[in-house]
């Protein structure tokens, strides 16, 4: 039996203004399905909770849940996208959550059709960034590996994503912002795509399939909230893709940030999909392509530009890939207890140049 109404939206007020609550509980449309989605997903995992609630005591009196989340992506491409296009699009309700699906998700519901982007794909791009970027003698091999299995984590769902509260190590400002250079222009790639799915014709209301928020992985885990996602083949995947980068006008320089965007988001994706399907082998038809294959399909249908390296994206990238794919292949299979274990993992050892001290949870955050 449900606890009586009022005790249920109690669990609600350490991450929700009142107006928000309110609506989570009458929810009219898909904004509001969109909230409760995110908001029933936060409260139950306590390690998003804490965060969110960090967050809201921060902010104070000024915070809202759903302002928290950016949605600025599907707006940049929105924006540049042809009018009768544009108001097409207008009809999809849109948002970051927080699923490990990592192409987004579009799917429906009696409100009316919504897309979603995991919020922590920001981070796994980040640390992706610290991990294959060119640094030069400014980052430490161990650091960087150290960040790409930290990445790893993010997708498996095992790594704690409270990094406002307890960053992975000091990494100077400079670094940082390379780090990030590149998340706005992928995030827009994977927002573009779900709209093209759309503007291609590819949503069909008689084919869909279930399919959760939160994949479980590993025994400890439980799949987590069921959806109506639209089912669409391998081609309209590839077609999606280059749709993201051709529907919208953008300027030649716009276009060069999201084209190669997406090349470095596949390259990354490759790594993963190893590591995953050497930890839980898929089984029958798979609707997407791998990432390898959107790759190279991109590659090869997007009109390039003067200056484009082909050569380093043709042959140099997917060889150093494939390399680290491999290396993280074979460390899963004799080290699968650091994927497995739910918690925290960081760039370096306490006390040092790459870490600093060590934080105590509950002591110098909460």
């Amino acid at each position: 039996m449900k606890p009586p109404i009022e005790i249920q939206k109690g669990f609600f007020y350490p991450i929700c203004n009142e107006q928000e609550i309110e609506r989570i509980f009458n929810v009219k449309n898909a904004s509001d399905y969109l909230l409760k989605l995110r908001a029933e997903t936060i409260v139950d995992h306590m390690r998003l909770f804490r965060v969110y609630r960090n967050k809201a005591l921060k902010k104070g009196s000024d915070w809202s849940l759903e302002n928290s989340f950016l949605s600025s992506h599907y707006d940049n491409v929105k924006i540049q996208l042809p009018e009768e296009l544009r108001i097409k699009c207008d009809e999809v309700t849109h948002g970051n959550i927080f699923s490990n699906e990592p192409n987004g998700l579009i799917f429906k519901t009696e409100y009316g059709v919504v897309s979603t982007i995991s919020d922590s794909l920001r981070y796994f791009i980040e640390f992706m960034n610290l991990g294959l970027l060119n640094f030069g003698k400014k980052v430490p091999m161990k650091i960087q590996l150290n960040g790409i299995r930290i990445a790893l984590r993010i997708m498996l769902e095992t790594e704690a994503l409270d990094f406002l509260m307890d960053p992975r190590g000091i990494i100077p400002p400079k670094i940082q912002q390379k780090m990030h250079s590149s998340v706005p222009f992928i995030m827009q790639f994977i927002a573009g795509h779900e709209y093209a799915h759309l503007l291609l014709g590819h949503l069909d209301d008689n084919k869909t399939i279930k399919k959760h928020l939160l994949k479980a992985i590993f025994k400890s885990q439980n799949d987590y909230k069921m959806l109506d996602v639209y089912s669409t083949s391998q081609q309209n995947e590839f077609d999606a893709d280059v749709a993201s980068i051709n529907l919208p006008n953008y300027g030649k320089k716009e276009k060069m940030f999201i084209f190669e965007g997406a090349l470095m988001w596949y390259a990354f994706l490759d790594i993963y999909e190893g590591v995953e399907q050497s930890i839980f082998p898929p089984v029958g038809y798979q609707s997407h392509p791998t990432a390898k294959e959107r790759y190279f399909n991109l590659l090869n249908k997007i009109e390039t530009y003067p200056g484009f390296k082909y050569e380093y994206w043709d042959k140099h990238l997917p060889k150093s890939i494939e390399e680290y794919r491999n290396f993280f292949i074979d460390e899963v299979g004799f080290n699968i207890e650091f994927y497995e274990m739910n918690g925290s993992a960081y760039l370096d050892e306490p006390n040092t140049k790459w870490r600093g001290r060590e934080l105590i949870d509950r002591v110098d955050y909460y």
